[in-house]
């Protein structure tokens, strides 16, 4: 989806995922997750080795951060090379 789709669907009170795959990112696979709480954007990355998900232990990755703003947001997708076009919701 756009960027403008993701915001109104963040807005709206949908939560947008995007899961990737080894050697898509690297040679782990993940899930990032974003929804809207008391008016902050959060924001959830987990990462950890093909078929591992179910162990926490495994992860590579397991983040949370909240935003103040869609352009807080859009500035740690830049910095993380993330783009709009590979969320759903």
């Amino acid at each position: 989806m756009n960027k403008k789709k993701f915001i109104s669907k963040i807005q709206f009170g949908q939560t947008c995922h995007y899961i990737y795959n080894e050697n898509e990112r690297n040679e782990n696979t993940g899930i990032i997750k974003i929804w809207l709480y008391n008016d902050e954007i959060i924001l959830t990355w987990e990462e950890c080795p093909k078929g591992l998900q179910y162990d926490e232990s495994s992860y590579t990755k397991d983040e949370v951060h909240n935003f103040s703003s869609f352009d807080d947001l859009d500035n740690f997708f830049n910095d993380n090379n993330t783009l709009y076009i590979n969320f759903k919701s």
